[in-house]
C-alpha cells in the first residue's frame, strides 16, 4: 500500500479534539463516497474506524485495511459479526436503537 503522509484520522481527532463542522462534513462525504464505491463493486467494508481512515498531504482520505471486507453477490446477505473489539459496543447500540 502507498504511504500516506497525512496520518490517520484517529491521530487527528486525538490531537484536535473535534473538527469544525465544514471539515467534518467534507471528511464524512469522502468516507461515504469510498464506501459507496466499494458497494458498487460488490464489497462490504466491515472495519470502518478512525484508525483505518488515512490522509494524503492534500487532506483527502483513503480507507485502508480490507482484511474484514467481504465480497457479496447481488441479493446475498452476510450474518457474521466482525470488527474491532473496542468498537463493538457502539455497533450493538446502533443496531438496538434502529
Amino acid at each position: 500500500m502507498k504511504f500516506y503522509r497525512g496520518g490517520e484520522m484517529f491521530s487527528r481527532i486525538k490531537k484536535e479534539k473535534k473538527f469544525k463542522e465544514d471539515r467534518a462534513r467534507f471528511y464524512a462525504a469522502q468516507v461515504f463516497l469510498a464506501i459507496e464505491e466499494l458497494h458498487k463493486m460488490g464489497f462490504v467494508y466491515r472495519d470502518l474506524k478512525p484508525e483505518n481512515v488515512l490522509f494524503d498531504t492534500n487532506g483527502y482520505i483513503k480507507v485502508s485495511d480490507y482484511g474484514l471486507s467481504k465480497e457479496l453477490k447481488e441479493g446475498e446477505k452476510t450474518y457474521s459479526l466482525t470488527g474491532t473489539a473496542s468498537y463493538l459496543s457502539t455497533c450493538w447500540l446502533i443496531q438496538v436503537h434502529r
